[in-house]
């Protein structure tokens, strides 16, 4: 199928419009990732570019590595970015229409502790795509996702595919359909299309449908009236949303108004918000670069001792005495001191969390509906877990706060007007 291939001159005329995005991004210090690793050795943690590589079915191309800085003593999270056609950004990856520059997406995933891995398709006739040959491009992809795996110590369940136009229907048209099994969680975010699988679907595993959030940000105008192959983005993010939402996934459909298939210079804050959103988060954050404005009216601050905020029901302990022996039930998990504090669009919850604990998550569900945020940290001690920009203003959310599959703290909170 074709697509509209961004040029030179466009990309550099249209990088301006960057600034017209407005998007809200929170820099954190690099998250601590989960105890899923490869524990790999032999790759150099440092930036390196057009790195050849070869897969066992013999396709060959190129990759960047953006590796410097990245803490090596925990898993870290990795970034694969996959190209639209004719590949501009990839061969570009200092432009700040996409890679490049202080927000674009190899900056905004280093800030967060991310390794950023774009690749270059294997295809090499006319104009080079994804899309075309996407079965064996998929095997490709999964060999190289192999190899790095082995040379990195890379958080398996902290893995993030990101995709434009052509690369956004290779991710949901045939990688993740065909190679799911080769990543535990993390999570999508294909701006500019995405649709429904076109080879066979593996079974889904449950835990990634569980820890793997899908996100489509595709511009509302771009629905093939605007392109000269009258492709329409919009109509496949639609179907794609909803494919994998009917599979169990957590998804989103992001259309903003008045733009079309030309995203120059969102992609990197797009990704942030989505990364704050569910990826690890140990410390609060420290810098933020444009972020929106909250209002200048005290925020309320909801402090709980025991029970949790709001609205908590804790299962009482009941012992059962008969003339032979006692029997006492199983008592429930210990209800955990923190306090929330919503914001317009978000919320915060600090919490001092035990030794002992491999997994604390803050989950934000909406009242009706499957959807839900969440972020979480595999930290102990005092840490803020924050739900950045997902919520909608002015509208009651649930809550659960839960330590290794069990819920230690729930209720409801109200973000600001």
């Amino acid at each position: 199928m074709p697509r509209a291939r961004l040029t030179a001159a466009t990309a550099l005329a249209a990088a301006a419009l960057a600034t017209l995005t407005g998007l809200a991004a929170i820099v954190v210090a690099p998250p601590i990732a989960s105890a899923e690793s490869t524990n790999g050795t032999g790759m150099a943690y440092s930036d390196r570019t057009f790195q050849p590589f070869t897969a066992s079915n013999g396709l060959s191309s190129k990759y960047h590595v953006y590796a410097a800085g990245i803490p090596q003593d925990h898993a870290a999270g990795l970034v694969l970015q996959f190209h639209g056609d004719g590949a501009y950004e990839f061969a570009n990856p200092t432009s700040s229409y996409s890679l490049g520059g202080p927000s674009g997406i190899v900056a905004q995933a280093r800030s967060r502790g991310y390794i950023t891995v774009p690749v270059r398709t294997p295809d090499s006739a006319g104009e080079i795509t994804w899309w075309e040959n996407g079965s064996a491009n998929a095997d490709f992809v999964a060999n190289l996702l192999d190899t790095l795996e082995t040379g990195y110590n890379i958080d398996t369940e902290d893995i993030w595919l990101v995709g434009y136009s052509g690369g956004s229907q290779f991710i949901t048209q045939f990688f993740l359909p065909k190679y799911s099994s080769k990543i535990d969680g993390g999570g999508t975010v294909v701006f500019g299309g995405g649709g429904v699988p076109r080879v066979s679907a593996q079974p889904f595993a449950g835990g990634l449908i569980a820890n793997l959030p899908m996100h489509w940000y595709t511009g509302a105008a771009d629905n093939g009236t605007n392109v000269s192959d009258g492709y329409n983005a919009v109509l496949d993010a639609q179907k794609g949303s909803a494919w994998y939402s009917a599979q169990g996934f957590t998804t989103d459909l992001e259309s903003p108004a008045g733009l079309g298939h030309n995203l120059s210079g969102t992609f990197g804050t797009v990704l942030a918000r989505h990364l704050d959103d569910h990826a690890p988060n140990n410390q609060v954050p420290t810098t933020t670069v444009a972020a929106t404005p909250e209002p200048t009216a005290t925020q309320p601050t909801t402090t709980t001792t025991s029970p949790p905020p709001i609205t908590t029901t804790t299962a009482p302990v009941t012992t059962t005495t008969t003339p032979v022996a006692t029997t006492t039930t199983t008592p429930p998990p210990a209800v955990w001191n923190y306090t929330l504090t919503p914001t317009r669009i978000g919320a915060n919850l600090v919490v001092t969390i035990p030794a002992g604990t491999s997994r604390t998550t803050f989950r934000v569900t909406a009242t009706q509906g499957p959807f839900y945020v969440y972020n979480y940290t595999t930290r102990t001690g005092l840490r803020t877990l924050s739900i950045v920009s997902s919520l909608a203003p002015d509208t009651t959310y649930n809550y659960t706060v839960e330590a290794d599959d069990e819920i230690v703290g729930s209720g409801s909170f109200r973000t600001l007007p």
